[in-house]
């Protein structure tokens, strides 16, 4: 997929990507194009799964992975030794 931006006859700008034709916003300004087809990305794609948002769910899976692996939470344990060492606590 190519990005692109183009200069509306009428005044303002249309961006969107060349392979996908639904993927396309205007605005009065270039960042407002933008924003629009931020926007646009966001309704299309956040949302296939129902009522749970792709944040939503990206946010449970980092807490289920920082929750459930022990070599992450030995990094986070070494890391807070560390920091106390530096501290002068230990």
């Amino acid at each position: 997929m190519k990005p692109y931006v183009e200069v509306l006859a009428g005044g303002g700008y249309r961006v969107g990507f060349d392979d996908a034709p639904g993927l396309t916003a205007s605005g009065a300004t270039v960042m407002e194009a933008l924003r629009a087809l931020s926007a646009e990305i966001s309704r299309q794609y956040d949302t296939e799964k129902g009522d749970e948002s792709a944040a939503a769910e990206t946010a449970r899976r980092q807490t289920d992975i920082l929750a459930n692996d022990r070599f992450i939470r030995g990094n986070q344990m070494q890391d807070s030794v560390m920091k106390a060492m530096a501290l002068g606590f230990i």
